[in-house]
């Protein structure tokens, strides 16, 4: 059995840290990008089981990763969870991924952890 990869794409130091820590220690392998080009190469050389994707990035933002990879075939069952602080592309995204997969900044972190959990079948399969 293997740990659970989760590819966190955010730009902000702080946030992504704590998301690595948060995960890290719940047993996933976290891998993480600090921009979106980023997380779609990563994405695309080892596809994670989910991907945690923040909207506001420099260059290449959230909302045009997630076109990205459901334009990608080897990408587009890649489930996505937004964390976002964006509170107007909150209800588009909901549309989009589902009620469950948008976060608004601040999140509950054990609200975040279930929902990882739900989506992944756990840390480790």
């Amino acid at each position: 059995m293997s740990p659970v990869r989760i590819l966190v794409v955010e730009d902000d130091p702080s946030v992504r840290g704590l998301l690595q820590t948060l995960l890290s220690a719940e047993g996933y392998d976290v891998t993480t990008a600090s921009d979106g080009l980023a997380g779609l190469v990563k994405a695309t050389s080892a596809p994670p089981a989910l991907v945690l994707l923040d909207l506001m990035m420099p260059d290449l933002g959230g909302v045009r990763v997630l076109q990205e990879m459901r334009e990608d075939p080897e990408l587009a069952g890649i489930p996505v969870i937004v964390v976002t602080g964006k509170v107007e592309a909150v209800p588009g995204m909901r549309d989009a991924l589902g009620e469950d997969n948008v976060f608004l900044k601040p999140f509950s972190v054990l609200e975040l952890l279930a929902r990882v959990g739900a989506v992944t079948g756990g840390p480790v399969r």
